[in-house]
C-alpha cells in the first residue's frame, strides 16, 4: 500500500476487525492507521457498528441484520465520498429471538458474507446456536430445536415442489405434513427426506451422521458424486441409522432408542429396555464408562423415566432396583451383582 494514500479497502478493514488478516495485511492496516487521525476514526466507526448491533446482553435480543448492514454501508459511503448512493443488496430477515451469544454469531456471519461474498444468497435465513438450545418455527410451520454449536440454513420461502434446508450440527425436527412438498435436509454429503414426521439428526462436521426417528418414516440416502448411484435406507419410529465417513453409505443401527431426545429436555424414558442399551445411552450422554462384573447384568430390563437427574442419581436408582453394588473410579462405574434371567423391573 502506498503510504501517501489514505485509501484502504473496506473489506480489508473488516478482516482486520475479525482477526483474519495475514501478517502483511495486518501491518498494512497498522501503517494506514498511523497516517491520519481520520483513519483511526473510521476504524472506530466500524467497531461501533459491532458494539451497537452485536453486543452481548443477558436478555434476549432482536437481531436486525438489515439495519446493521445499512449502518456499515453508510460508514463506507462516507469514507469513499461517492456522489451517488451505493446499491445495497437487501438482506431480508425476520426477527429471531435468541440468546446474546447466538445473536452475535448471526450478525457477524451475515455481515461478513454480504461484504466478502457478494454472491451470498440474501434470501437465506441462518439460525445458529453457540451455548444454548434454540427452538424456532420454519416458514412451513415445521418446528425445530437446534442443539448447541449447530447451524441451519433455510430459505425465507420454500420452493413450490420441495422444502430444503442445510444442517451442520444437531437438530430435532417436527415436520409439518405436506404430501405435495417433501422435506429434505442436506447434511454434508447425505440427505434426509420426509413428508411429515419427527426425528433427530446429528451431523457435526468430521463426525458420523446419525438419524433417530421418533415418529413417521424417514429416508436417509447418499448420492455417489462419481457414479450418481444412490445408497438409501428407510427408518421408521424407534429406529436409528448412521453414515460413517469410511463407508459413506447409510446403515441401520441395532439398538433400542429412548422415547425422548435427551439433549432437548434432559429426559430419559426407558420402556422394558435391557441394561446393555441403558448403559450405552448413559455412557454417550454423560461421557462416562460403565463396566459390569457379570454379563448377565445386561439382561436385566428397566422401565422408568429420568428427568434432570445426575449420573450419580441414575446409577443409585439402577443398582438399588436390581440389588447391585457399584464403585466409582474417576469416570468409570463398575457394577457388581448376580445379573438377571429375563427379569423385568419397573421403577
Amino acid at each position: 500500500m502506498n503510504k501517501d494514500s489514505e485509501h484502504i479497502d473496506p473489506k480489508l478493514l473488516l478482516r482486520f476487525l475479525l482477526g483474519e488478516t495475514n501478517p502483511i495485511e495486518k501491518r498494512m492496516v497498522e501503517e494506514w492507521l498511523q497516517l491520519t487521525e481520520a483513519n483511526q476514526t473510521l476504524l472506530d466507526q466500524y467497531e461501533a457498528v459491532w458494539a451497537e448491533t452485536g453486543k452481548l446482553t443477558p436478555n434476549p435480543v432482536a437481531v436486525d441484520i438489515k439495519s446493521a448492514w445499512t449502518k456499515m454501508s453508510e460508514r463506507v459511503d462516507l469514507y469513499e465520498n461517492r456522489r451517488t448512493s451505493p446499491k445495497i443488496i437487501p438482506f431480508k430477515t425476520r426477527m429471531v429471538w435468541i440468546s446474546g451469544i447466538a445473536a452475535s454469531l448471526i450478525i457477524l456471519f451475515g455481515i461478513y458474507q454480504l461484504i466478502l461474498n457478494p454472491s451470498f444468497d440474501t434470501q437465506k435465513q441462518i439460525l445458529a446456536s453457540a451455548q444454548d438450545v434454540i427452538k424456532d418455527t420454519l416458514p412451513d410451520g415445521s418446528q425445530i430445536a437446534l442443539n448447541t454449536n449447530s447451524q441451519i440454513i433455510y430459505p425465507k420461502k420454500f420452493a413450490k415442489n420441495e422444502r430444503r434446508v442445510k444442517l451442520n450440527g444437531e437438530a430435532y425436527f417436527n415436520v409439518e405434513h405436506d404430501k405435495e412438498k417433501s422435506f429434505v435436509i442436506e447434511a454434508g454429503n447425505a440427505f434426509i427426506q420426509v413428508l411429515g414426521t419427527s426425528f433427530n439428526v446429528k451431523a457435526y462436521e468430521n463426525s458420523e451422521l446419525e438419524v433417530i426417528v421418533t415418529d413417521g418414516l424417514v429416508k436417509v440416502y447418499v448420492i455417489d458424486p462419481e457414479t450418481s448411484d444412490t445408497s438409501a435406507i428407510l427408518l421408521k419410529k424407534g429406529e436409528k441409522g448412521k453414515i460413517t465417513a469410511k463407508e459413506n453409505k447409510p446403515v441401520y443401527v441395532a439398538e433400542q432408542i429412548p422415547d425422548a431426545i435427551f439433549w432437548m429436555n434432559y429426559t430419559l424414558i426407558f420402556n422394558d429396555t435391557d441394561l446393555k442399551n441403558v448403559f450405552s445411552l448413559l455412557k454417550s450422554y454423560y461421557y462416562i464408562e460403565i463396566e459390569v462384573s457379570d454379563q448377565r447384568i445386561y439382561d436385566c430390563r428397566l422401565t422408568t423415566t429420568f428427568t434432570n437427574n445426575s449420573i450419580e442419581e441414575i446409577i443409585e436408582v439402577i443398582t438399588a432396583t436390581f440389588e447391585f453394588e457399584y464403585k466409582k473410579e474417576n469416570k468409570t462405574y463398575t457394577i457388581t451383582g448376580n445379573g438377571c434371567a429375563e427379569k423385568n423391573t419397573t421403577y
